[in-house]
Order: structure tokens, then sequence, then C-alpha cells
């Protein structure tokens, strides 16, 4: 199935902000559980650098959030109005 750009915008942004929180609390969670039990500050340094590109990850899929809200909100704003006759305005007819 091929989506669309404004689809696929859309749903780049939410996969990446949901994702990004998700890659944080791994990288952080390990890096915590990693630095308590070992002194291999490279392995943390890795699990930390991961944590923050999770941060970068949610903050691009907002991002992306945005510009998909804003593309549909101009697309339904170009829509063509239905302008109703001067015939149909006044029926029913008042009466008196």
């Amino acid at each position: 199935m091929e989506l669309k750009r404004s689809a696929g915008v859309f749903v780049a942004g939410i996969s990446l902000f949901f994702g990004g929180p998700l890659l944080t609390f791994v990288g952080a969670t390990f890096a915590r559980l990693t630095g308590a039990s070992n002194n291999d500050g490279g392995l943390v340094a890795v699990l930390i650098g991961l944590a923050v590109l999770g941060v970068i990850t949610g903050f691009v899929g907002f991002i992306l959030l945005i510009v998909a809200a804003y593309r549909a909100l101009v697309k339904i704003d170009a829509l063509p109005v239905r302008v109703q006759s001067a015939q149909r305005q006044s029926w029913p007819a008042p009466s008196h």
C-alpha cells in the first residue's frame, strides 16, 4: 500500500513521536543499569547517546505532526464552498 505524501508525513510523525520517548526510556534505563553494575564508561556513553537520540526523534516527530496538520487544514480550506441560491435562502416563505 502506497501512502500519499500528506499521509506519509502524518504516519512518520506519529511513529517518531511515540518511538522517540520509547527509545529514550530504553537508553536511559539500560545506561543506569549498566552504570550501576559495570565500570564500562564506553557502553554507558553509547546508551546515553541513544537516549539523547530518542529525545531528538520525538521532537522531529512532533514537528512532522504539526506539518501534517497544517497541510491537511490548508487542503480543507481550499475546498470549494457550496453557495445557496437566493431562492433557497428564502424557503420556507415567511408566514404573515
